[in-house]
This record gives structure tokens, C-alpha cells and sequence, in this order.
């Protein structure tokens, strides 16, 4: 009773301090579940208007799914953190009650509250007392509603991503892994979990990298073992073997990318809309860095085996179908040119523009099946370049190797105004009152829209927007906007999206887009090169994701070309190989955990046997026998754990290398 007495007394303190919400604003923990559990385990990017422009940057962890993450780790944060987590509602009473004994600094807030604080809260960050009873006030107000919407699971899972340890570019624990013990945090030991745990309260003062902090780092991580033992979530013999055996890093480099330009178009986009001079808004985004960081190895390792000619600059988007745009490169080094090349180059889509013609086309009775006329119009144009004259051909073939006569003759039969109406409901627009050759790509627009373009296709023939937020919200919880729902406004033809999709398809299996072929699974797209191989394009999708390329030549510079078939076309297997891998790996791990979670319930609800001799008899561990050698050491026998393979292999997850799919870990 002393306990609810006491944490009443402190609520009403602190909500004393907080100001009257207008009741028609809608707030961050009244939103939907679904919606809350997706912006808990979304980047943010953080920005401030200043008198003199913007502040900003992105707080990007990888966001690691609940059973992603190793019960060492999940129980280590609850002993320091919130040892009754499981069990209250959001608000642990007990906790409260030191508060009011020992005053604010002695802290009693939940990971409810804690999470709270640091994705919603930071306007009320201030050290004052005032700042201080109004932050904990919000925070227990809206803790019980928050624990019930997420859950609990999903908000321990929460808290591990979004947790900062050391810095902004240290948020969350599969970053903090990578940084502190090179490896992935499903291989940490029991002392790295305790260390990192430990680490929470204050990063810089525990940071085991520095020597004068080491030291202190290492007994707040005993302090955790000991915490954990005591509270029955480790034996003391588990306690003890963890101190011996301490820290073991691997050999991982740290998780970093780019995120510049999706930041700056973030800030660009959205920011002059809902951020006033002087405030700091908090942009839940899209952005997965996982897919960043397989497009930006991917485009380097292209410039490392002088694929991507030095002469040429790059830009590329990847988005799902619905237009949330997951990964932006803005060029080819962000240090050394600050400029956008995914959104703001106005460049020629060459022939990555015929698409409209393909709607249309299908739209006016045509299939891929349908004889089309390949011969030029006047003289020689239009071109096919080395591939000349066909004559009568299918228009599947005549879309799969890029036959340009072909595509002006159509667009010439089915009308320009109509196609280019067409262009322009897909988010294209060729400019007014075009001539049939805009099909080849004659005028100019950008990666972003063109990659939208196509994603409409890929969803079913739906209108694509792309955005990169899912919410805006200020630094008191009140939402100022959210994109978590869309209309959905058909603008193809459900009967044409198939024969597009087909022809696609066969752009990749035997057309110009071979080199984009994937290992298993199937792809679709188009490439387009433009007069004197100025552009390179490649726009298609798998697996759900959309991937727009260009590569462009910079002006008046001589040297080596490519075309679209090349590097943009190899950029897309690349980066759709990896995410793809990634995506299966993940699946399956998911459903490994889930059919172990059945069997441990089936095992746990067992009914024990009634007597000693009911049981069955014991099974002794098996051991296998591994001979190991070497020219300098005499052959020994040593008995080998059968560990699963990704804990045997200790490399990049993430790393695109053809000869290593990343399934292989």
C-alpha cells in the first residue's frame, strides 16, 4: 500500500507540471498498435531549424527482430535495467517508491518509460527539476498504455535497437557488437552481453575500448553476472565461467554507411513543412541500413574492379512497392561531391522510358505475342544501333532487346499523347505535347521517379509516391503527421499487368538485362544508355524490391563507356542477390526459433513420470573426435563442439562477394 501510496504522490507532483494537452491532438502512444510497433523499430532522423538553415542527422540502427536477439543479452539488460519487467504493466510501483525516498536521481524508470524518454521525450531533457517531474510524470502517464500496445517482447527488442551506446553513430546493440567486439551480437558470450548491458547506464563511463575506462567497464559487467545469479537467471557456476572466459572479439569491421543523402532529402522534403525555427522534430524514416549497406559495397566493389569507370558518377534508389524508399545512394563518394545524383541529376532515362508505351500498348489490345514493325521512320532513325533491322517481330522481342524503331513506330501508331499520358500517371512526365521518339528517352527526370515508376508495376498497377517517413513527431510525443496508411489509386489495368511483367521477365532471361540475372530467383526490369553512352540505366525489382540505377558519364571527360547492360544491370544482381539471400536467412531463421520454441513447450508441458523408475534412461553426450595438424605441430586429437555454421564462420554478413552467397554463412 506504502508503494501505490507513494508512486500517487509522485504522479501527482510531476502531472502538476505538465501542461494541458489540447484534446484533438493525437499523440505517439494513442496510435494503433501495428502503427507503434512499426515506428519503435524504425531510424529516425533527427532535425533542428536554426536561424541559419538545418541541423541534422540520422540515429540509424539495425533493427534486429526479437528472436534475433540472444537471450544472454535480453536477460543481462533486464537484471540491471528492470528486473521486474515481465511483470508490471509498463510502471514498476516498487521502483517508484525510491523515487520518492531518495528523490529523481535515484531513477526507477521501467524500459517502458526508458524507451519513451529517448524516442519521444527530448524536449523535456532539461537537468531542472521542473524539466525532470514533467518528463516523469509523461513517462509513467503513458507507460501502461505503451507496455500493452507493443508488447513485451517487441519492447525489450525496442529498447536494444534504439539504445545509444557511445554517441550517434553507436545506436543500438547490433552496431554497438560490431563496434565493440567486431561480431554480430548472436555471437556474444555471456561476459559481452554483461558488458554491454552494463554499459547503458552511462556509455562513456564504461566503455571497455579505452584504458580509463576499461576497468570499470569489466566490474560493471561482474556486477551484471552477479545480478543475474542472484535474481535465478544464470547459475553462479554460469556466473563464474563467464568471468573466465571475459571478452572474445572477432574480427568484424564496424557497421557504417552513407546516409547523407537520405537524410538531406528527408530535411529537404519534409522539414520546411513541419519543423518550426528553433525545434528539434523527430523523423521516423524508412531507410533500412542493411540494404544501404549491401547497395554501397556493391557500387564500390564495381569501382574497385574498374567496372564503374572513374569517369562515371552513380545513383540509385531501392524502395518496396508501395514506395518507402529502403536504401539512396547519392553518388559514387559522398566526401568528395556532396550532390544528390538520386534525386536532383535531371537526367535522359533512355530506354527505361518505354515502359509507358508498354502499358499502353497493352491497354490498346496488344500482347507480347503481337507482331510489331521494326524499320526506321526517316533515313536511318531511328537507330537499333548493332542490332539493325528486324522487320516484323514480336513485341516481347522487340521490348527485350531494345529495339528503338520498333518502339517510336508504335508509340506513333498508338498515339504520343496517349502514351505520354500514360508516362505521366505513372509519375513521369515527358513534357507537353511530345513527339513519338520520347519512348527512347529524350527528355530528362531523376532515379527517384523513374524507380517509382516502375514500382507500380511490381504492386499490381498501383500509383507510387515514394517517401522516406513514416511519422513526424515532436519532442513532447505529439504527432504532427504520419504516412503509416496509403490510397491505394489503380493506374494500370490489372489485365496488363502480367503481359508487362512478362516481358520484363524476359528483358532479364534473354534479353538486354542478362547480366542482371539472379541466382534463384526470378527479376524484372529494363535497361537504358543514352546517345554516346552518357546515361546507363537499370530499373527492375525482386523479391518485393524495387532498385533504379544510373550511371552517368560527367561532361566533356574522355575514357571509358558503359551501357546499361553492364554496370547498372550487374549493380542490380549485385545488391538483389544479397538482400535476397539476407531476406531467406532470415526467414528461416525465424521459423528454426519458432518450430524450438514448440518443441521446448511440448517438452515443458510433458507430463513428468510419476516415479524414479518411469523415467527414461539417461543419454550420455556424444562427442566427435576431430584430428587436427600442422607442419609444426604434431597431430593431436581434440573433441570439436558441433556448432551451426554461423557461429563457426566469423565474416561480414552483409558482404556481397559473388563467390561467398551470403547463405553460405
Amino acid at each position: 500500500m506504502k508503494y501505490a501510496l507513494s508512486a500517487a504522490l509522485l504522479l501527482a507532483t510531476s502531472l502538476a507540471a505538465c501542461p494541458v494537452r489540447a484534446a484533438e491532438t493525437r499523440s505517439f502512444w494513442e496510435l494503433p498498435p501495428e502503427q507503434l510497433r512499426a515506428l519503435v523499430a524504425s531510424p529516425q532522423v533527427m532535425v533542428t531549424r536554426t536561424a541559419s538553415g538545418w541541423d541534422s542527422y540520422c540515429r540509424c540502427p539495425v533493427v534486429l527482430k526479437p528472436n534475433e536477439i540472444p537471450e544472454a543479452m535480453k536477460k543481462a539488460i533486464i537484471a540491471v535495467e528492470d528486473r521486474r519487467f515481465m511483470d508490471h504493466g509498463g510502471v514498476d510501483l516498487i521502483a517508484l517508491a525510491s523515487i520518492v525516498r531518495g528523490g529523481l536521481s535515484r531513477g526507477g524508470s521501467t524500459i517502458p518509460m526508458q524507451l519513451l524518454k529517448n524516442l519521444v521525450f527530448h524536449d523535456l531533457q532539461g537537468r531542472d527539476t521542473l524539466s525532470k517531474l514533467e518528463r516523469k510524470g509523461s513517462e509513467i502517464w503513458h507507460a501502461h498504455t505503451f507496455d500493452g500496445a507493443v508488447g513485451k517482447q517487441e519492447l525489450l527488442a525496442a529498447y536494444l535497437n534504439q539504445i545509444e551506446f557511445g554517441g550517434r553513430e553507436i545506436v543500438g546493440l547490433y552496431r554497438a557488437s560490431r563496434h565493440y567486439f567486431h561480431k554480430e551480437p548472436k555471437d556474444l558470450n555471456l561476459y559481452e552481453a554483461a558488458l554491454l548491458a552494463g554499459m547503458v547506464q552511462a556509455p562513456a563511463r564504461f566503455n571497455p575500448l579505452k584504458e580509463t575506462t576499461k576497468e570499470r567497464a569489466n566490474e560493471r559487467a561482474r556486477l551484471v553476472l552477479k545480478l543475474m545469479a542472484q535474481q535465478g537467471r544464470i547459475t553462479k557456476a554460469q556466473q563464474v565461467r563467464a568471468e573466465q572466459i571475459g571478452m572474445h572479439p572477432g574480427q568484424l569491421p564496424d557497421f557504417d554507411i552513407q546516409t547523407q543523402p537520405f537524410t538531406e532529402w528527408v530535411v529537404q522534403t519534409w522539414a520546411p513543412q513541419f519543423v518550426k525555427q528553433g525545434e528539434t522534430i523527430r523523423f521516423f524514416v524508412t531507410l533500412e541500413p542493411r540494404f544501404q549497406r549491401i547497395a554501397e559495397k556493391s557500387l564500390q566493389s564495381l569501382v574497385s574492379k574498374g567496372t564503374l569507370p572513374p569517369e562515371y558518377e552513380a545513383g540509385a534508389v531501392m524502395m518496396t512497392g508501395n514506395g518507402r524508399v529502403r536504401a539512396m545512394i547519392g553518388g559514387v563518394d559522398w566526401s568528395q561531391r556532396q550532390f544528390n545524383n538520386a534525386v536532383k541529376a535531371k537526367v535522359q532515362p533512355g530506354s527505361t522510358a518505354k515502359l509507358p508505351l508498354l502499358v499502353a500498348a497493352c491497354e490498346a489490345g496488344k500482347k507480347p505475342e503481337s507482331q510489331v514493325l521494326d524499320l526506321p521512320l526517316v533515313n536511318e532513325w531511328p537507330s537499333n544501333g548493332q542490332l539493325g533491322y528486324k522487320g516484323a517481330t514480336t513485341l516481347l522481342e522487340a521490348f527485350a532487346s531494345s529495339r528503338n524503331a520498333a518502339a517510336v513506330r508504335l508509340t506513333q501508331e498508338i498515339g504520343p499523347r496517349k502514351v505520354a499520358d500514360v508516362s505521366r500517371s505513372l509519375g513521369v512526365d515527358p513534357g507537353s505535347n511530345p513527339d513519338p521518339g520520347f519512348v527512347l528517352g529524350s527528355f530528362s527526370t531523376n532515379v527517384l521517379s523513374m524507380t517509382a515508376a516502375y514500382a507500380a508495376v511490381a504492386n499490381g498497377g498501383y500509383a507510387v509516391t515514394p517517401t522516406g517517413v513514416l511519422a513526424v513527431v515532436d519532442g513532447r510525443g505529439h504527432v504532427r503527421a504520419d504516412f503509416l496508411e496509403s490510397n491505394r489509386v489503380r493506374v494500370i489495368p490489372q489485365k496488363c499487368i502480367q503481359p508487362t511483367r512478362t516481358v520484363l521477365n524476359e528483358v532479364v532471361r534473354s534479353g538486354t538485362g542478362t547480366g542482371a540475372r539472379l541466382r534463384r530467383w526470378n527479376a524484372y526490369g529494363k535497361t537504358g544508355t543514352t546517345t554516346g553512352n552518357a546515361d546507363a540505366w537499370f530499373i527492375g525489382w525482386s523479391e518485393g524490391r524495387i532498385l533504379g540505377t544510373w550511371m552517368g558519364k560527367r561532361r566533356d571527360v574522355a575514357g571509358e563507356v558503359i551501357a546499361g547492360k553492364g554496370a547498372p544491370a550487374e549493380f542490380f544482381r549485385r545488391v538483389s542477390n544479397s538482400a535476397n539471400e539476407m531476406m531467406d536467412y532470415r526467414t528461416s531463421h525465424r521459423e528454426r526459433e519458432g518450430k524450438s520454441q514448440k518443441i521446448a513447450a511440448s517438452v515443458r508441458d510433458r507430463p513428468k513420470p510419476s516415479s524414479v523408475a518411469a523415467r527414461p534412461p539417461e543419454r550420455k553426450l556424444e562427442r566427435k573426435e576431430t584430428v587436427v595438424a600442422s607442419p609444426s605441430v604434431p597431430a593431436r586429437k581434440y573433441f570439436v563442439p558441433q556448432a551451426s555454421p554461423s557461429l563457426l564462420w566469423n565474416r561480414d554478413p552483409w558482404d556481397d562477394e559473388e563467390e561467398e552467397p551470403l547463405g553460405r554463412w
